[in-house]
């Protein structure tokens, strides 16, 4: 199986029942002197809309898990996209 990592969620579209998640990570390009992140496209993952609630599900019971413990914080829904990716210095 492949592994892919990504960054970030860049967009979920539901249509005909099918749920379709974006998922991107943020790729180094030069640009004149200077190096800038541009966002790629990694892969793509569609659900059957009860799969992609059931997965809602999972993964809100992990972010949960997760704030008990203190590894994360909560984070607010209308935060701002990270700006930067954990791969680049």
């Amino acid at each position: 199986m492949t592994t892919y990592f990504c960054d970030g969620l860049k967009e979920v579209t539901i249509l005909n029942g099918v749920a379709r998640l974006e998922f991107q990570r943020l790729e180094s390009v030069q640009r004149g002197g200077n190096r800038e992140l541009k966002p790629v496209t990694e892969v793509i993952v569609a659900l059957p809309v009860n799969g992609f609630l059931g997965a809602l599900t999972a993964l809100d019971n992990v972010r949960e898990k997760l704030a008990a413990q203190g590894a994360a914080s909560p984070i607010a829904a209308n935060a701002a996209p990270a700006d930067k990716s954990p791969n680049f210095s």
